[in-house]
């Protein structure tokens, strides 16, 4: 069977009206999402140093996606030098409210610190990424549901180049996602292992790409489970074939996931707009709801990793945007807005 994760971003809308239901209905998204998840980013800056961010996050979500602590800089600075501090900080507060939580992330070409560079020899990266990994692992042995053990590989100039030129090709061709994957594997078979990229959501040469990629390895025993589709959309530039795309993925016998979804209002942030933003999340909610699990990136706007646009179901007063119920609507079954 084919699961589905979704994370987004969250914005406000009542469906039916632009007035917001009383408190009182206590509307818990991630009730709601049973029997999927329902999650978001969690990021120490704000996590019990912003009352509001702590509460909408312990109440509303049911697995949790360190935004940075697990990254490469932050958690393996220097060489076999790691630093669990922050990482852990969000593992404990995922298991005090009865969430899972997904790592992210191994293989990246971003911030990864100053020492994993190019003049390191193929041999030498090879052995940091194996350390890298299984150190990790170990650490959160039995921890966590799931790992990004690959994100964001996949070139932006699809079809004349399939990865991205990054340390990892540079230093081993087609074979760095494999490795990553296969050394995951290795260290333990329980946590999901995915492939997280962006541009993937519709039908398109990247996810063209990517899908003859993931088929590849399948076809010769690379371990992968999953895929994220990361999301970031524009206002109203949902793709229409995003439920098709999905579903082929999941037809490979993966697990399919929404990770990072953000939508941006690139414009003021009026009725009209969080109108169309409510549609646009119900849209992808909905997509979600058709397959299995959903899980949500960001909670509220003033803690989105975009600065602008509004992007998320909260405001940065923590209260709900039309998004907020358009979500709750697609996972009771309603209509759209």
């Amino acid at each position: 069977m084919s699961l589905f994760l979704c994370l987004f971003s969250l914005a406000l809308y009542s469906a039916g009206s632009l007035a917001a239901p009383s408190p009182s209905q206590n509307i818990i998204l991630r009730d709601l999402a049973v029997p999927r998840f329902f999650g978001a980013a969690a990021n120490t800056t704000f996590l019990f140093h912003d009352v509001n961010y702590t509460k909408v996050i312990e109440t509303q979500f049911s697995i949790f996606t360190p935004e940075n602590e697990m990254k490469w800089e932050s958690i393996e600075p220097e060489p076999n030098g790691f630093d669990f501090t922050a990482a852990d900080e969000i593992v404990r507060f995922a298991e005090s409210v009865n969430a899972k939580v997904r790592g992210h992330n191994f293989m990246w070409g971003n911030q990864l610190p100053p020492w994993v560079n190019d003049t390191l020899s193929a041999t030498e990266l090879d052995r940091a990424l194996k350390n890298h990994i299984t150190t990790i692992m170990d650490h959160y042995r039995g921890k966590l549901y799931s790992w990004d053990v690959i994100n964001e590989m996949i070139s932006d100039n699809t079809p004349n180049e399939t990865f991205k030129d990054n340390i990892w090709t540079q230093k081993f061709g087609e074979e760095a996602m494999p490795k990553a994957l296969t050394y995951a594997r290795a260290v333990d078979s329980q946590p999901k292992l995915y492939i997280n990229d962006y541009s993937i959501e519709g039908i398109n040469s990247k996810s063209d790409a990517l899908y003859s990629v993931v088929s590849s390895f399948l076809a010769d025993g690379v371990p992968v489970d999953a895929i994220g589709f990361q999301c970031h959309f524009t206002l109203g530039q949902i793709p229409d074939t995003l439920q098709e795309n999905l579903q082929r993925f999941a037809d490979l016998g993966l697990d399919v996931a929404i990770t990072e979804l953000d939508i941006n209002l690139m414009g003021p942030s009026n009725a009209t707009a969080l109108e169309q933003q409510a549609k646009d999340y119900w849209t992808v909610v909905n997509a979600c709801v058709q397959t299995k699990r959903c899980s949500v990136w960001g909670v509220s706007d003033d803690h989105s990793w975009i600065p602008n646009g509004s992007v998320l179901p909260w405001n940065a007063e923590k209260q709900p945007k039309p998004a907020f119920y358009a979500i709750a609507d697609a996972f009771e079954g309603k209509p759209e807005p």
